[in-house]
């Protein structure tokens, strides 16, 4: 049994996959297994892998059932140590793979671990070194759109990992759970990093660990109605299942008011043209959200069940986040990316 599984899903990527697995068989660590979970693609991804990547382990499902879907196909799928999700419009540098096992071995408290994610036409440019959390409900992508020469040299602590190529513990997904299938793309990372970090799991970010990164290439790159409707009905739902019950009203309240703002702003201020174009996709993702609201209060209560941190600590942790946000802005180039996780509607 190989001591890593990484998990790969793919749908109608095979234009992408071979950038992405030709890298990964230059990898210094060698001790991982790959699975490829392809969601029922149309083009010829299958034919691809049975005939240039033998190496490659192939979970084939016969319809698109979500990002979170297949990352939980490839852990089910045996019991290695570490689980690794990478997304197939990366390219990995050589010593990726070993940067995070050993930043893992380093810290056995660390449950899960971030990539230093870089932009895969300006390689100078970050994508994200991790994720961050903030009392609005929004999440957003840490260092997004800085030089990237700030990073520091050593593992350190963030709030939460990006799932586009991040480590995880089999233990501590053992402890809070896979990730959440009703959530099928977008946030389904975010809840998780929550999940863990509300267990007592540290998240680190491992910047040895460099991946190159196209950003949404199988969802078209845009904020499309696919993803708002997700994202907006993800939003909600993390909150609510993630939240604990005495920040609850205020992460609410100041939800509610910064989604009341970005409606104002679009509709009368003509601003946020990608939400003017996808309203009734938004709206759609609100009456989704209401209708899972009683699902989500279900998990709840196995989240409050396994978590080990005080209300206090998780505001810290979210302190700390919106401090690295903070400190990376002074480096920020001056024309932000539209897929920039700061605008939460946003393919990542």
């Amino acid at each position: 049994m190989a001591r890593v599984s990484i998990i790969i899903p793919n749908w109608n990527g095979a234009h992408l996959l071979p950038g992405c697995l030709n890298s990964l068989r230059r990898q210094t660590f060698s001790d991982f297994i790959v699975y490829v979970v392809d969601n029922g693609s149309a083009d010829n991804s299958l034919d691809l892998l049975a005939s240039s990547y033998p190496e490659v382990s192939v979970l084939a499902h016969t319809s698109n059932l979500g990002f979170s879907a297949a990352i939980n196909t490839g852990i089910a799928a045996d019991d290695s140590v570490y689980v690794v999700a990478l997304n197939n419009d990366t390219e990995i540098d050589i010593d990726w793979l070993a940067a995070l096992v050993d930043a893992m071995d380093q810290y056995p408290e660390a449950g899960l671990a971030t990539s230093r994610i870089l932009d895969f036409k300006d390689r100078n440019i970050i994508d994200t070194i991790g994720d961050g959390y903030s009392l609005t409900g929004l999440s957003f992508k840490i260092g997004s759109r800085c030089r990237n020469e700030v990073v520091e040299t050593q593992p350190f602590d963030v709030f939460g990992a990006s799932a586009c190529a991040a480590i995880y513990r089999r233990r501590m997904i053992e402890e809070i759970g896979v990730f959440d299938v009703d959530f099928f793309a977008y946030m389904e990372d975010v809840d998780l990093s929550i999940r863990a970090r509300l267990a007592g799991y540290r998240c680190l970010s491992v910047p040895d660990a460099v991946v190159y990164h196209m950003g949404s290439a199988s969802t078209g790159g845009t904020a499309s109605a696919f993803s708002v409707r997700l994202t907006v009905k993800n939003i909600i739902a993390v909150i609510i299942k993630d939240v604990p019950s005495s920040l609850l009203p205020r992460v609410i309240a100041t939800a509610a008011a910064t989604q009341v703002g970005a409606l104002f702003q679009c509709l009368f201020l003509k601003r946020h043209p990608w939400l003017r174009k996808n309203l009734k996709a938004y709206g759609q993702g609100l009456v989704e959200a209401l209708r899972q609201t009683p699902l989500m209060l279900r998990k709840r209560r196995e989240v409050q069940r396994y978590r080990r941190i005080s209300a206090s600590d998780l505001k810290r942790l979210v302190a700390h986040s919106e401090d690295l946000r903070r400190r990376y802005a002074a480096t920020h180039f001056p024309s932000p990316s539209p897929s920039s996780r700061s605008d939460p509607w946003s393919p990542t």
